[in-house]
C-alpha cells in the first residue's frame, strides 16, 4: 500500500524549470504537472498576495499540463501546486520571485536524507557569475565558497531550516527552505538486531535473551527454558541414570559387603583382646 501511494505521489507531482525556488524578476519559469495517465486534467493553481488563482487567468500561459510564466514579478512570489479535476492536489512548492542582486539556488523539493546537495549563489548581472560567498542556516553562518557554492554531503534532518547567501559588496539573498525527507522504512529496519541478522525476532529468542540476565555460576553457556524438545531429553536423562545404577549396582554391593565383613571381624578382635584381658586380671587375682 505505501508503494501505491509513492507511486501515486510521483505521477501528480509539481516540476519547477530551473529547479530553484528563488527566481529575479522578469525571469521565466514553468511549471509542470507530471501524470502519466491523464496530463490534461492538471491545472496549476497557486496562493499569491492576489489570493488564489490558476494559470491562464491573469498571470502565465497553461498547455497542456505545463504552465510557462514569461515575466515574473514579486507579486508571483507564493505557494504553487497542482490540481485535478477530481479535487486531488500535489505537494506544494514555495516560489519567490525578488528584486534583490543576489540570489540562492536550492531544490524546490525535499532533498531525500542521506543524498548530496549542492547549494549555489547567484548574481543578478549574470546568474552563471559564481563569486565568493558566505552561506548562512537560520541566521547563522555555516560556509564560505570562492566558488559560489557549497555541497551538503549525506544530509540529514539536522540540515533542514532556512538557507541564505550573502556576496560581498554585491548583497543578500533572500531565506529558503530546505526541506529533508526521512527515509522512514530504513530507520524501521535499522531497529531490527544487528550482527547480520535480517529476520524476524521470535520469541524463543526473546526467550534466550532474558535468561541470559540469569546469574551463571560459572556457566557460559545459554540457559533457555523447556522447549517442545524437553520430554526427549528428560527421557534421555532417565536412560542414562538407570544404565549408571545398573553398572554402579555390583560395585556398591561389593562394598557394603566388604565394609559389613570388615566391621565383624573388627568386632571378633576386640572381643578376644577383652577374653585376654579378664584371664590375665583373674590370674593377677589368684
Amino acid at each position: 500500500m505505501m508503494e501505491l501511494t509513492g507511486f501515486l505521489l510521483t505521477l501528480s507531482s509539481l516540476t519547477v524549470s530551473p529547479d530553484r525556488s528563488q527566481f529575479f524578476k522578469y525571469e521565466s519559469l514553468s511549471l509542470s504537472c507530471e501524470d502519466v495517465r491523464e496530463p490534461s486534467r492538471w491545472t496549476v493553481k497557486a496562493k499569491t498576495v492576489r489570493g488564489v488563482t490558476e494559470c491562464g487567468r491573469d498571470w502565465g500561459f497553461q498547455q497542456g499540463s505545463t504552465c510557462t510564466i514569461n515575466e515574473a514579478y514579486s507579486w508571483n512570489s507564493g505557494v504553487y501546486w497542482c490540481e485535478s479535476t477530481s479535487g486531488e492536489t500535489s505537494p506544494a512548492a514555495n516560489i519567490s520571485v525578488t528584486e534583490n542582486h543576489v540570489i540562492l539556488e536550492s531544490p524546490v523539493s525535499p532533498v531525500m536524507e542521506g543524498e548530496s546537495v549542492t547549494l549555489r549563489c547567484s548574481t543578478k548581472s549574470n546568474s552563471s557569475d559564481l563569486r565568493a560567498s558566505i552561506f548562512m542556516k537560520d541566521r547563522n553562518p555555516v560556509g564560505a565558497a570562492i566558488t559560489g557554492e557549497m555541497t551538503v554531503s549525506a544530509v540529514s534532518k539536522s540540515d533542514e531550516g532556512l538557507y541564505m547567501c550573502v556576496i560581498t559588496n554585491v548583497g543578500a539573498s533572500a531565506e529558503s527552505w530546505l526541506a529533508v525527507r526521512e527515509r522512514v522504512a530504513e530507520k524501521k529496519d535499522s531497529a531490527r538486531p544487528s550482527g547480520g541478522f535480517t529476520g524476524n525476532v521470535t520469541e524463543e529468542q526473546v526467550t534466550e535473551k532474558k535468561d541470559s540476565a540469569r546469574p551463571s555460576g560459572g556457566f557460559t553457556g545459554n540457559v533457555t527454558e523447556a522447549g517442545p524438545g524437553a520430554p526427549a531429553a528428560s527421557h534421555l536423562y532417565v536412560s542414562r541414570l538407570i544404565c549408571l545404577l545398573v553398572v554402579g549396582t555390583p560395585y556398591l554391593l561389593s562394598t557394603i559387603k566388604l565394609g559389613v565383613l570388615y566391621r565383624g571381624k573388627a568386632k571378633t578382635r576386640q572381643v578376644k583382646e577383652t577374653r585376654n584381658c579378664d584371664e590375665v586380671q583373674m590370674e593377677e587375682i589368684i
